[in-house]
């Protein structure tokens, strides 16, 4: 067993802009990677837990948060910072 830190996405890892579902406008919170990596370095596994209402709402598809997600793993992963698990409720 291991510790983890639960992060919620947005406003925490990203501003939240309402909706964010593409990779061009999905900003990170100031220092969000850093610390990611911190924790990581730390031993600590990183979960990212999220609502994703614009699913549900029809704003965006599976699909489309999808693409975001592997592009996350993808920019955590590169940082230092690996994802361990991505959960969301539409």
């Amino acid at each position: 067993m291991r510790p983890a830190a639960f992060l919620d996405r947005d406003g925490v890892i990203n501003l939240d802009a309402e909706y964010v579902a593409r990779v061009e406008d999905f900003r990170f919170v100031d220092g969000a990677l850093e610390a990611c990596r911190s924790l990581a370095e730390a031993g600590y596994a990183l979960v990212v837990v999220t609502n994703q209402s614009g699913i549900g709402r029809g704003y965006y598809t599976l699909a489309q948060f999808d693409t975001l997600c592997a592009w996350m793993r993808a920019t955590f992963a590169a940082a230092g910072a690996p994802l361990a698990g991505i959960y969301h409720c539409p």
